[in-house]
C-alpha cells in the first residue's frame, strides 16, 4: 500500500493537540509542540499502515503491507487558486490562531523535512503550491497500487474509489468505497443520511461551497439541499431545468430557482468545481521529480532522532521494522 500524508494538516493538528498539554509558551516550545506532533503522527501512521489506533486485531491481519510512504507539504501561498478566486483561504490567514503561530509550524516542518533524510520517505513540496494537488498527483499516478491519504481535508473524498481510501485522523476513520455514503452523506431532520452517487461528490462540494477555504457556494443552497438534488439528478440538470428543484425540496424556492436559471448560480458552481477538482490540480504536475526528495533509511540516525525528540508512545522496534520493510520494498 502507498500511504500519503497531508503534512501541513498533521503539523497544525499536532500543534493544537500538544501545545496546551506541553504548556508551550516560548517560541522554542511552540516549535517543538508542532514538530513533535508532526513526527508522532507520521511515524504512528507508518507503523499502523494508515489504520486507526487501537484496532482489535493485529495489524498484520488487518492491513496491507506498507510499500511506499510520502509526506506532502504546502509551501508559500495558493497562488494558482487565488488567481481564479482572490479570497481563497484568506479568512484563515487573518485569524490570530494562524497568524500568531504560522512561523512555529513552518519551523517545525523545516526541521522535520531535514530530519526525514534518514527515513524511506518521499517529501514532496513546491513553492506557492498546495499539498492537495501534489497528493492527488502522487495517488493518481501510482498505477494499480492501493493508496491511502491521511488528512482531515474533505476535498480528498472526491478521489475515493475501489483503490483509493482516506484516513481521517480526527474521526479515526478510514473512508473507502464501502462506507462512503455512511461517512459523508449529510442527514435530514429525520436523522437519515441523504445519499447520492459517490461520483457526484465533487459537484456536492461545488454547489455548497467550502467555508474552511473561504469559498462560498450558491446562495441559499446548503449541503443538505445539494445532497437532495444530486440524489435525484446530476448538477447540470438543475441549471437546465430549475423547475425540477420543487420536486426535490417539496416546495417552491423561487429565489434559488432564479439563481440557477440566470447563469449566476452556474458561474459559482463552475468556479468552485474548477478550484476543488483535484484531478484538474494533479494535471498541473505530470512530473513530480523536481518536487520530491527521497530519504534513505538510516537506522542509527533514526534511533538518535527519536531519542532527541523524546517521541512518546512509540514502539521503537515496530517502527524500525516498518521503515526497514518500506526501504526494502522501494529497492
Amino acid at each position: 500500500m502507498f500511504l500519503v500524508a497531508d503534512g501541513n494538516n498533521l503539523a497544525w493538528a499536532g500543534f493544537h493537540s500538544l501545545r496546551q498539554a506541553m504548556g508551550a509558551e516560548t517560541p522554542e516550545q511552540l516549535t517543538r509542540a508542532a514538530l513533535l506532533g508532526l513526527t508522532q503522527s507520521v511515524v504512528g501512521l507508518a507503523v499502523r499502515r494508515g489504520e486507526p489506533p487501537g484496532g482489535a486485531m493485529p495489524l498484520f491481519q488487518t492491513a496491507q503491507p506498507l510499500t511506499r510512504l510520502a509526506v506532502c507539504f504546502d509551501e508559500g501561498r495558493p497562488l494558482r487558486r487565488r488567481s481564479i478566486f482572490p479570497g481563497y483561504q484568506l479568512g484563515r490567514e487573518s485569524t490570530a490562531a494562524f497568524r500568531d503561530n504560522e512561523r512555529f509550524v513552518l519551523e517545525a516542518i523545516a526541521a522535520f523535512v531535514d530530519a526525514a533524510r534518514c527515513l524511506p520517505i518521499e517529501v514532496v513540496r513546491g513553492k506557492d503550491t498546495e499539498a492537495d494537488d501534489l497528493i492527488a498527483a502522487l495517488v493518481l499516478g501510482s498505477g494499480t497500487t492501493t493508496a491511502r491519504i491521511a488528512s482531515t481535508d474533505r476535498d480528498f473524498l472526491q478521489l475515493v474509489d475501489e483503490r483509493v481510501s482516506i484516513y481521517s485522523p480526527v474521526k479515526r476513520l478510514v473512508i473507502d468505497a464501502m462506507n462512503f455514503t455512511e461517512a459523508t452523506a449529510p442527514s435530514g431532520a429525520d436523522g437519515r443520511p441523504v445519499a447520492f452517487p459517490r461520483e457526484r461528490y465533487l459537484d456536492y462540494r461545488a454547489l455548497a461551497g467550502d467555508t474552511s477555504d473561504d469559498l462560498p457556494g450558491i446562495p441559499g443552497l446548503g449541503a443538505l439541499t445539494a445532497a437532495r438534488m444530486l440524489a435525484e439528478a446530476p448538477a447540470e440538470t438543475y441549471f437546465e431545468h430549475p423547475g425540477r428543484l420543487e420536486a426535490v425540496l417539496g416546495r417552491r424556492n423561487r429565489k434559488l430557482e432564479e439563481l440557477l436559471a440566470s447563469g449566476e448560480g452556474h458561474a459559482i458552481y463552475e468556479r468552485n468545481r474548477g478550484l476543488m477538482d483535484l484531478r484538474l490540480g494533479a494535471a498541473h504536475f505530470p512530473d513530480l521529480t523536481g518536487f520530491t526528495r527521497r530519504g534513505a533509511w538510516d537506522e542509527p540516525a533514526f534511533r538518535d532522532w527519536v531519542a532527541a525528540q523524546r517521541v512518546q508512545g512509540l514502539d521503537l522496534e515496530t517502527a524500525r521494522h516498518t521503515f526497514a520493510a518500506v526501504a526494502h520494498a522501494g529497492h
